[in-house]
């Protein structure tokens, strides 16, 4: 299998070829790793549930790496890390062990963070439980991006970064989705960006929006992302004002989309990879 060291020139989000499901079946899982890399991609971020649900019922892990190799994909990023605001430690613990074990055996490069939850977390356990998140990561060599999430209690940048600043851990940076980034409340938040050191930007996910909102902000993240290029997002923009701040991410794109899903793997993978070229490079 593909090592953190192994060169790549692309990675993709792979559960968009899967439609978001938490549960899929090996063939599924081998169609669209093999969908990734017939496009070009010699990466992906992969989804630790499905890892998980397929090891639960039985399937031996030593398939899901040979599977990998046999494609010649590599794992840089493993999501999501859940539970972690909580300021019972011990709990932390049970709760993102698992995935850093499977970002580990992938031999990944960071793990990605999130809280779904609504309401603000209360900020003491907050910050305390990520630190663990970052404490536990570190023990495996892994990096910890947080994503915020337009609907939670981290809806933006600023939020994110304030969480990040204050753990105070090496290995604590973010993650930036430019959907996110274009739906979280005030639009695009440049101002934030120019202040945040760009080796705290881990990971860049890549898919566009239009510029009205749909009234459930979760469906359309998981129904109706637009390739890149195809809406309001100012990529141009975004890629000035990260390299203003030496930010070199990992890019991928995450499209998650009903349409595209509906013409299989093979075709979604060519024609994100297409898009996402024409616009990142």
């Amino acid at each position: 299998m593909p090592t953190r060291d192994s060169p790549r020139t692309a990675t993709l989000c792979a559960a968009a070829l899967l439609g978001a499901r938490r549960k899929v079946t090996l063939p599924e899982l081998r169609e669209a790793l093999a969908a990734s890399a017939a496009a070009g991609f010699s990466a992906v971020s992969l989804w630790a549930v499905h890892h998980q649900t397929l090891v639960a019922g039985g399937l031996d892990p030593d398939v899901l790496v040979a599977l990998l190799d046999e494609v010649g994909l590599s794992v840089p990023v493993v999501e999501a890390a859940l539970g972690w605001a909580n300021p019972d430690l011990d709990a932390v613990d049970a709760a993102v062990g698992p995935i850093l074990e499977v970002a580990a055996r992938y031999g990944a490069e960071q793990v990605l963070a999130v809280f779904m939850e609504p309401e603000a977390p209360e900020p003491a356990a907050c910050v305390a439980g990520f630190a663990r998140l970052c404490d536990l990561a570190a023990e495996h060599d892994l990096r910890v991006s947080l994503e915020f999430l337009p609907w939670s209690g981290i809806p933006d940048l600023r939020s994110a970064w304030q969480l990040v600043e204050r753990c105070e851990r090496d290995n604590a940076g973010l993650t930036l989705d430019t959907w996110h980034w274009q739906r979280q409340p005030g639009g695009p938040d440049f101002e934030t960006l120019a202040g945040i050191p760009g080796a705290r930007i881990h990971f860049l996910q890549l898919s566009d929006a239009p510029a009205q909102a749909e009234e459930d902000l979760v469906d359309e993240t998981l129904r109706a992302r637009r390739l890149p290029g195809e809406g309001d997002v100012d990529f141009a923009g975004l890629q000035k004002a990260l390299n203003a701040i030496g930010a070199r991410p990992l890019a991928a794109p995450e499209v998650f989309n009903a349409e595209l899903l509906a013409l299989g793997p093979a075709e979604m993978a060519r024609r994100i990879a297409t898009r996402t070229r024409a616009v990142w490079g």
